[in-house]
């Protein structure tokens, strides 16, 4: 293995990290004793880019060491009203022994702004805390726990990375680029580039409802943040083979609910939430076909997950002793038809996998890759395939008409249980 320049170090993951400790005499300025850049996965690639961060923190350290109280408070100008303001505000004083600006200086600046720049100030004043609550409110979230906890974790992380005055006390109006770069920074510390940009679309979807609904005159400053390393490839997910998923189901223990779970991922292709949050009503015996729909117990990722899947011979045998005695409404897997029971059936789940299979490219969720390479090793049409995976489709046409029909949907599943 090549050995690993200064200030890299390459991740469990395989992905490749600049990590850099805090000089000392900036750990409580900084208010962290760490900064880290995401590198990619490719040696070459972080050889490339490795120059350009290590200069990104030495310019960071630098701006970063205390600089005279004048300087400051024009930087915080800037930030917040802008470059016009900062200049006039500078010219107020041309002294260049005086490190200070006087008290009242800042507030002539701003009155010495043409209207256009001061109204940038006025208006509603709605700090990132009460976005996040009208946007709470409006889509419901507390009859939804999972929107719920996904918009308090996404608040938590922010005041974590910005601070209590930039989340509770600014308007939305005076988050600046800088805000938004630094927050993704902190993000992609703990969490992958891809769970970086589902945690950022939530602010971004936050900030531009509250800026349409209570008529702010904002930018919002996390359009466009790019994120090097996010958006779905080949190498994400690796597929399992018939042949390692029949290996796993084997070591599942006999008649339990995981043995019932796995089974079905493997002949289906769905998600595993789709699974473990299974209501009795949701599964037709008679038309042998499961519908995947939302319910008491979870949503579905999208609206195309709406679908019929048919069932194989095989999961209607682990499915009927499951069904036996119980309402429509009953979760046909007690022990993970709950709120937060598909995170704690994929880990167990994982613990099977793993006895069988260690490349870490391969997890529960291959299970729908496998599905998909079946489904296209039989010729199944892109079309069909996408309905019985629940992908969505950019096809105006797809929105049409009733769908294909449960022969269509059957003839084309049956082929990849054989």
């Amino acid at each position: 293995m090549a050995k690993l320049p200064r200030y890299v170090r390459q991740r469990s993951s395989g992905s490749y990290e600049f990590r850099r400790n805090v000089p000392a005499d900036l750990v409580e300025v900084l208010r962290k004793t760490h900064v880290y850049r995401y590198l990619g996965t490719d040696y070459r690639g972080m050889l490339r880019a490795l120059p350009e961060v290590e200069q990104e923190a030495e310019l960071f350290f630098r701006e970063s060491r205390a600089k005279c109280p004048r300087e400051k408070t024009l930087l915080m100008v800037r930030q917040h009203f802008g470059d016009q303001a900062a200049e006039i505000l500078a010219n107020f004083h041309h002294q260049d022994e005086l490190n200070v600006i006087p008290k009242g200086s800042i507030e002539c600046a701003l009155e010495s702004l043409p209207l256009e720049v001061s109204t940038r100030t006025q208006g509603a004043s709605i700090s990132l805390a009460e976005a996040f609550k009208i946007y709470g409110d409006f889509k419901g979230s507390s009859n939804n726990i999972k929107l719920a906890n996904s918009l308090r974790r996404t608040e938590r992380d922010l005041l974590d990375a910005l601070g209590a005055d930039k989340v509770k006390r600014y308007s939305i109006q005076f988050l600046s680029r800088a805000d938004a770069t630094h927050y993704r920074d902190e993000l992609l510390q703990r969490v992958s580039a891809n769970s970086a940009v589902r945690y950022i679309n939530i602010v971004k979807a936050v900030i531009n409802f509250t800026i349409n609904e209570k008529g702010i005159n904002a930018a919002n400053p996390f359009h466009n943040l790019r994120i090097r390393g996010a958006g779905n490839s080949q190498g994400d997910r690796l597929p399992l083979s018939k042949e390692e998923a029949e290996a796993v189901l084997a070591t599942v223990p006999h008649q339990t609910d995981l043995h019932a779970i796995y089974t079905l991922l493997c002949d289906t292709g769905a998600r595993v939430a789709e699974i473990s949050g299974l209501q009795a009503g949701d599964v037709d015996l008679q038309r042998r076909c499961l519908m995947i729909q939302t319910n008491g117990i979870r949503s579905l990722k999208t609206k195309s997950s709406h679908r019929s899947v048919p069932l194989s011979p095989r999961v209607l045998k682990v499915l009927e002793p499951n069904l036996i005695g119980k309402k429509a409404s009953d979760p046909v897997f007690e022990r993970y038809g709950r709120v937060g029971g598909n995170t704690a059936c994929s880990a167990a789940l994982m613990k099977y996998l793993r006895k069988v299979i260690i490349e870490p490219k391969k997890t529960v969720h291959s299970l729908r890759h496998k599905k998909k390479d079946e489904l296209r090793s039989t010729g199944c049409p892109e079309e069909i395939s996408k309905v019985l995976l629940g992908h969505s489709s950019s096809e105006v046409a797809s929105r049409y008409g009733a769908g294909f029909g449960a022969e269509i949907l059957t003839n084309w599943m049956q082929k990849t249980w054989c």
